[in-house]
């Protein structure tokens, strides 16, 4: 028996767990609450011995569009660097359960995949990507910054540089090219492919294939993974912190304006 969740929605079907993000309303904006109910599902899933893949992937047309930044300005309101590195902390403990899981993680990608769900995708092991799906990291365009800073180790400098720090969006055809994504699929074949690859996963002794990726992934860590990803968790409270007139006139407009005004007012900055 799985639980049951107010942002999550699971399905099984021959050995592959779905795990489906569920506030379309929000285009899968990650509040704590979605973040802690992912968590509880994944473990769920590392739990059921009838799970041999899993795949993340959404109930509407977004993956995911990042951080629900309104909510997280609520949350963390005279917040100090305490509370910031607990907030980030549950989104980072969730990718760090797909990056540590001992059964294969498909993201399944349409819509936009954005911010905090771009780092999830990229912490599975494997991205199908529907043709339309759109790529990115926007947070250096409201003056913040990538709190699990995995996009450096699955890109070139050049595209990281790019993404992290000119928050520039990629199709999906460039992010297969520069190597984000494993797998185009034409549109509404996402879910017949996902499948075909679990039916190939699952053809692996579960425990052999658990020991090779646990030996994959301790390569990037004997060369300084985990010490990145915490090094962008220091950068994300720090920049919290840092004066600036853009962040102080951001948070003026989101309060009195609201959010996506001050999302239109930010991004034409840079049009």
């Amino acid at each position: 028996m799985t639980t049951a969740f107010a942002t999550v929605k699971i399905e099984d079907e021959n050995g592959l767990r779905w795990i489906r993000l569920d506030r379309a309303k929000k285009m899968n904006a990650f509040d704590e609450h979605q973040w802690t109910e992912l968590g509880q599902a994944l473990d769920d899933a590392a739990a059921d011995e009838s799970v041999r893949v899993i795949a993340l992937a959404s109930t509407s047309s977004h993956f995911s569009s990042g951080y629900d930044l309104p909510a997280a300005l609520t949350e963390l309101e005279g917040g100090g660097p305490d509370e910031i590195r607990r907030h980030i902390g549950r989104g980072n403990a969730a990718c760090w359960k797909v990056w540590h899981s001992k059964k294969p993680v498909i993201a399944a990608i349409e819509g936009y995949c954005l911010g905090g769900g771009f780092e999830l995708a990229m912490a599975c092991d494997f991205v199908l990507a529907d043709k339309g799906s759109t790529f990115g990291e926007p947070e250096a365009r409201i003056a913040a910054s990538a709190p699990f800073l995995i996009s450096p180790w699955v890109m070139g400098i050049r595209h990281a540089k790019e993404v992290l720090l000119m928050g520039e969006l990629m199709t999906a055809e460039r992010a297969e090219r520069v190597g984000l994504v494993n797998e185009l699929c034409e549109p509404g074949q996402l879910k017949a492919r996902v499948r075909e690859w679990s039916r190939k996963l699952q053809g692996f002794p579960a425990g052999i294939w658990a020991l090779s990726k646990a030996a994959v992934n301790r390569n990037y860590e004997i060369m300084g993974f985990s010490n990145a990803i915490a090094m962008g968790e220091d950068a994300f409270v720090e920049l919290c912190f840092l004066p600036d007139p853009f962040k102080v006139e951001l948070e003026q407009r989101v309060k009195r304006d609201g959010f996506a005004s001050a999302i239109r007012w930010a991004q034409s900055r840079f049009e």
